[in-house]
This record gives C-alpha cells, structure tokens and sequence, in this order.
C-alpha cells in the first residue's frame, strides 16, 4: 500500500499555519486541480487531476478542523485508520467515515468563477455540502465510523441468494469495542466485488448521533465446476469420443440440476450448447443468464495393445472427407507456402 503524502504538503503550507492560512492556501488548490479545467485534457491527466483534487479536500477535512488536527499532528494518517488512536472516537476515515475515493467527480460542474476568483467565500462550507455535510463547521451531532469487512460465498450462493451471518467488533456507545452478530440477505445475482450496506452497525458516535454503517465487501470463491461470465454460466462438459463421432445424448449439471442434451455426429471439441434461463439470476432484467455446456472431448489413455491396433486400424481406414479440420489446415498451410 503506498504511503499518503503529507497534508500541509499537499496544501503547501508549514505546521504553524492559521486557519486562515489553510483556507486560502486550500482554495488555491481546489482552484488548479478543479475537473472543470481538465475536461480537455488526457484521460492520463484527468485522472491525476482528479486524485490531487481529492487529496486536497481531504487534507483540508482534516487540517480545518482543531480536534482532527491536534490528532493528525500526534499520530499523522495512523490516527484515522481503523484501530487508530482515534478510531475509537468514531472517525472513521478522514472523519465520519466518508470515504473520498467513491466520489464520482463526473456529475461535478461546480465553477469556480461564479466566485470571482478568491473572494471570502468559506469553500469549506461547499465542499463540506457535496461530501455529506461534514466539513469545517460541524452541525449537529456527527455519526459514528463506518467500518467494513469483506466476506467469501459461493458461486451457488451468488447466483440464487441466501442468509449469512457474522460476528464482528465495533466501537460501542461508551467508547469501549463490543462484539456484535449481524443476520443479512445476499440477493440472488449479486457479482464478485460488489458491496452491501448494512445501515447504522458501524461504530456508535461519541456526540449523540447514529452508528456508522457496515459495508459488506463480497468475494465470490472460486467453483470445481463452474465458470461464472457476468449472469452466464459455463461448464466444461467430457464426452467420450466414440458419442462425439457418432452424436447421442449427455446429461449436463446446471445451477437448477442435471439436464441433458443432444450431441450432433460430428461434434467437435470446444462446441458450445447454450441453455437458456439456466444461469445467473439477473436483477435488472429480472432473468436468468444462459448456462454454456463446453463440449470437451476425452482422448482414450492407458490402451492396451488390442485397442492400440484397432485404433490405428481405424485410423487408416479413415478418408480426407472424414478429417475436415486437418485437410482444412493442410490446405491453408498449402496456400501460405504457395506450394
């Protein structure tokens, strides 16, 4: 994990700095790292501008603020860290528990020049608006720390829902950690890195307000038997090369159990037969994904020698017309070496 850089350096002030000092020092940063002024620029600039323009408002968050500063001052980054000196306080991160890096500055049109340039404007006070009211000037009882945890289910449990529950510590309303249990429903279709909000089972506040939330990180572990691909569904199917040849039937295991399917004469290895509405239960289009049946075909192994010469007897039996694909890539070969 990188190292974040340091808050007054970032806002190029010294440690003795007044508020005032902040203040100006930060709307002169807002102001060069603003997206406004990058929507020409590179893809490769926006994306530092966008990440200096974070980083200034969240040094700012901090630095405004007495008590946050005091504590940065003391312990630097460690003291908003979870298990920080003052993550007990219900801080979170950067105070409250706001996390900066899921702000989507895409629907941001805020326009510095309405301002005149560097008026007495308390950008504080803006800012605090747009990141959930928590900025210089505190009003009303702040919540407590969000916290998080990240949890493993099966690809089974991903694609038709279910129940789970943990056991986690938080901060409680004395200041001291207690151990809570929590009952959740995952929702049917929910992907590989999404993430579940349980309302207000974070960490208490120490100022009279409600507990944080707890965001539940979701990692989908990694099936024997399945490949899941957005809603779809695929499954590496054997069949033996005698059914391949000659077509016949194979069961196939789904999601919804064991269905079977018609294999054509001829069928060759990598052949895919979808299933329709056997997949993954898609939320927005209230369906199921299709389920992919990937035809693998078994070569014979451990022959004894009866089956080795029947094999090679059969072999030299076979004609051009029977073997496609080879006589395909020796024509294909033919024409690139114009032999």
């Amino acid at each position: 994990m990188a190292l974040k850089e340091d808050f007054y350096k970032i806002l190029e002030v010294n440690k003795n700095a007044s508020e005032a000092e902040i203040k100006k020092a930060y709307r002169k940063q807002a102001r060069k790292y603003h997206p406004d002024k990058f929507s020409s620029s590179s893809e490769a600039e926006k994306a530092t501008a966008e990440t200096k323009f974070k980083e200034v408002n969240e040094a700012y968050q901090i630095l405004s603020d007495p008590e946050k500063r005091t504590q940065y001052d003391n312990f630097g980054h460690a003291a908003f860290e979870q298990g920080g000196p003052s993550s007990s306080q219900g801080y979170g991160q950067y105070g409250g528990g706001q996390n900066y890096q899921d702000f989507n500055f895409g629907n941001f049109n805020f326009n510095f020049n309405e301002f005149g340039g560097g008026g007495d404007e308390d950008l504080g006070d803006i800012f605090g608006s747009f990141f959930g009211g928590r900025g210089a000037r505190k009003r009303g009882p702040q919540p407590g720390g969000d916290l998080s945890m990240e949890i493993e289910i099966s690809l089974e449990e991903s694609a038709k829902g279910g129940e789970k529950t943990i056991r986690y510590a938080r901060t409680g309303k004395n200041g001291a950690p207690e151990e809570v249990e929590k009952k959740f429903k995952i929702p049917a279709g929910i992907a590989d890195g999404q993430k579940l909000k349980l309302a207000k089972f974070g960490n208490a506040s120490t100022s009279g307000g409600p507990h944080g939330d707890l965001y539940i990180h979701i990692k989908i572990k990694p099936d024997d038997l399945f490949i899941r691909d957005g809603y779809d569904v695929i499954c590496k199917v054997p069949v033996s090369y005698y059914t391949a040849a000659l077509g016949g039937e194979v069961e196939v295991p789904t999601l919804s159990g064991n269905k079977k399917i018609k294999i054509p004469a001829g069928t060759q290895s990598g052949k895919r037969f979808a299933l329709r509405e056997y997949g993954i239960f898609n939320p927005k289009t209230k369906k199921k994904g299709t389920h992919y049946a990937e035809i693998t075909i078994e070569v014979p192994v451990d022959l004894d020698e009866e089956q080795k010469n029947l094999l090679k007897e059969f072999d030299e039996k076979l004609k051009d017309k029977n073997r496609k694909i080879k006589t395909s890539f020796i024509e294909k070969v033919k024409k690139f070496f114009k032999l």
